[in-house]
This record gives structure tokens, sequence and C-alpha cells, in this order.
């Protein structure tokens, strides 16, 4: 009788460690989950923050060069922005404009400093219109110029 008594105690025993590690080992798993969940989130935040950029031009002047007219995006944040016809979409009066429509000089660009947006003059007529800017992290900026 003794014999069973510590037979059955000792697989309860080895039972119970069994299921104890188990259940570690799974808040283990999702810790280290939650974790990398909020460096990420994190990592956008900051992102986001340190992104920003305006359009600088006078309204009632907009460039026309080469048959492009010519706006200027200055990056007001602090990290460097590329700047590509992938990483930066147009709305004209809230029409997205094509991307064979415009480009952008350089490639990137440095806190303080300005790109060039090159948008195909065919692409508007005379009037009053409002530009939308979109870059990473949905950071927008929008311009209401005049083109005579």
């Amino acid at each position: 009788m003794g014999l069973s008594l510590s037979s059955t105690h000792l697989i309860f025993f080895i039972a119970a460690v069994s299921v104890a590690g188990l259940v570690s080992g799974i808040f283990v798993t999702v810790i280290n989950d939650v974790t990398g969940s909020f460096v990420d989130s994190g990592d956008r935040l900051v992102g986001e923050l340190d992104t920003d950029f305006e359009i600088i031009n006078d309204p009632e002047n907009i460039p026309d060069v080469g048959g492009y007219y010519i706006f200027y995006l200055k990056n007001v944040g602090e990290s460097k922005l590329v700047t590509d016809n992938t990483t930066f979409q147009l709305l004209i009066d809230g029409d997205l404009i094509s991307t064979a429509n415009y480009n952008l000089t350089p490639s990137y660009i440095f806190p303080t400093e300005v790109a060039q947006i090159n948008l195909l003059n065919s692409t508007i007529a005379a009037g009053t219109y409002q530009l939308q800017v979109v870059g990473d992290y949905a950071i927008t900026d929008k311009f209401t110029f005049t083109i005579s």
C-alpha cells in the first residue's frame, strides 16, 4: 500500500511539473510576441514623428519649365526622406495623379533640404487647384495654387 501511494504521488508530481513547464513556455512565447509588437509600434511611431514636409511654392506663381509645373517640397522633419514616385503620391483636387505624370528630384533629401516635384503641365489646365502630397506614414501637406 505504501508503494502504490508513493507511485501515485510521483506520477502526480511529474504531471504537475510537466504542465507547469508547458504553461510557462506558452507564457514566454506570448510575452516575446507582445514585446516584439511593442518594439515595432515604437519604431513606426518614431518614424512618423520624425517625418514631416511642406510645399513651399508661391501659390500665385508656379514655375512652368520644360513642360512641367515645378513644386518645391521641403523636408521639415528630422529624418532623411526618399523622394520617388513610390514614396510620394500626388492628388489634385482629390484625384490621384498617375506616377507617369510626375517625378521628384533628387532621390532623397535630408532635413532642411528641398526636393523638386515636376508635374507634367498637360495634367492640369488654367484654374485654382489644391495639391495634396502624401508621403510615408500617410503624412500629408496640402497646397492651394493658381495656374493662369
